[in-house]
């Protein structure tokens, strides 16, 4: 623990962390948030209904930069566990991601007009540059949860909170993108005020937990001094929790991809509920999200972070399927339903994935002797990109042979009943899918309180040291 973040005793004598830090480290988590899901899912719809561009082209331009974020991810991760600076291991790399991610988010929003060869050029260099802003702040930022603490439960304590930014970011990326959109006049001068202001709440919100956070200095080895080889990725691999939670995570954003990227086309087209459907299911659903985060924390702590993440994945694929009975029939109540419900499974999900991940660098620590907390988070992160972007490529892909109809200035088009059945096994059948094997990997994962404790007492005194 650091010396510059007091804090109280907790469980077994392990430091409870002040309200402050948990503040400071969870806000950045807002802009991460704006930055995936509004990317994900404002992107091949301003594509497709603004620029007139097939979602063929907006799903192959996502997933190069998805692939390539890959690489960097591996890169980031690797170079900030070797980081030796005045500010520490991490921050450095973080403020570089504040920065550059402020940036993307207007190159990739607020685009000129020009040709659409100059315009694929143009998309394709904002979401390189994403892609290496998001890695430069979100592969350190995920390594500190194991860092911050060794509590097993203070940890998902911790991640409680940043669960909560998580909400409040996805409800600025879905809600507050579309009021901005519409508001500011819809078609290109609507995106563009959207993309002018969740820049700066993105660099702003990622700039505070580069600032809060403690700087930290390494005492136990730190896992190499070259780029992981084989050996690395052989150990990595004898980390058996850690390898059955990247078999979940694959398929978890495998769902997440598909339904990011057909869920604002599904509310227009085949709701026909427009951005305002679109807001009161994002409002609704990132509330609750919030709100039950206190149930999820003692859920976890009383019946074992694996069976909460598994109730979560059942609330999340009835929901996801309840999807399919709806026509434009459905009212403000139909979808109010289901983000209520779908928020407390995606709270769930959302909680214990990345409590889980702590526990599995912290285990990782324990058995080798090495902190590379940045090269595990690097390896998941390179397991979520690549999943994300043959999600999204697919899906692309998917509605491109499926007939659906691009369109210029916003304009929305009845599409064919093709199009309409690809929207809906995209929004509801293959999220449900993808979770069922998820849940598969889960049932696998065996890493507990008692199962790290045990690694512990084994470890000879001073392997795996803590931070100061």
């Amino acid at each position: 623990m650091t010396a510059s973040a007091p804090a109280q005793q907790g469980e077994t004598g392990h430091q409870r962390l002040t309200v402050k830090l948990c503040l400071g480290f969870s806000v950045g988590t807002v802009g991460v948030s704006i930055m995936l899901n509004a990317v994900s899912t404002y992107f091949p719809l301003m594509m497709s209904t603004v620029l007139g561009q097939s979602p063929q082209i907006a799903g192959y331009l996502l997933m190069i930069s998805k692939l390539a974020d890959a690489v960097i991810d591996v890169g980031v991760g690797s170079l900030s566990d070797r980081a030796r600076t005045r500010w520490g291991r991490r921050k450095p790399f973080m403020m570089a991601g504040a920065l550059l991610s402020l940036a993307a988010f207007l190159m990739l929003f607020a685009p000129p007009v020009m040709t659409q060869t100059w315009l694929v050029i143009w998309m394709s260099a904002g979401l390189l540059i994403y892609s290496l802003a998001y890695s430069l702040f979100n592969v350190p930022y995920m390594a500190l949860p194991a860092e911050l603490t060794q509590g097993f439960h203070e940890r998902t304590r911790l991640i409680g909170f940043r669960t909560v930014f998580v909400s409040i970011g996805q409800l600025l990326a879905l809600a507050g993108t579309g009021w901005l959109i519409e508001h500011g006049g819809g078609g290109r001068s609507g995106f563009a005020t959207m993309g002018l202001v969740m820049a700066l709440i993105i660099g702003g919100a990622m700039t505070a937990t580069a600032l809060s956070v403690p700087s930290q200095r390494e005492l136990a080895p730190s896992g190499g001094t070259h780029l992981p080889g084989w050996a690395q990725i052989r150990a990595i691999a004898r980390n058996r929790p850690f390898m059955m939670l990247i078999g979940a995570k694959v398929f978890q954003f495998l769902s997440f991809a598909s339904v990011a990227s057909t869920m604002a086309l599904y509310m227009l087209n085949v709701l026909g509920v427009g951005y305002n459907g679109l807001i009161v299911f994002a409002v609704t659903q990132n509330v609750i999200t919030a709100l039950v985060m206190p149930l999820w924390v003692w859920t976890g702590k009383t019946y074992g972070k694996r069976q909460t993440y598994l109730i979560g994945v059942v609330i999340f694929c009835a929901t996801t399927l309840s999807w399919l009975f709806a026509d434009h029939s459905i009212t403000n109540l139909g979808i109010i339903v289901r983000g209520i419900v779908g928020g407390a499974g995606s709270g769930a999900i959302i909680l214990m994935a990345i409590s889980m991940l702590g526990d599995t660098q912290s285990y990782d620590r324990v058995i080798t002797g090495e902190a590379r907390e940045g090269l595990l988070a690097s390896a998941i992160a390179v397991i979520e990109k690549v999943s994300y972007a043959l999600g999204v490529a697919v899906l692309g892909i998917f509605l491109e042979a499926l007939h659906y109809i691009p369109t210029t200035g916003g304009q929305i088009v009845e599409q064919p009943a093709s199009a309409v059945l690809a929207l809906k096994l995209g929004f509801a059948v293959i999220p449900a899918v993808m979770f069922a094997i998820n849940g598969l990997f889960l049932w696998a994962y065996d890493l507990d309180e008692d199962k790290l404790a045990t690694a512990r007492l084994a470890t000879p005194e001073g392997v795996g040291a803590t931070l100061v």
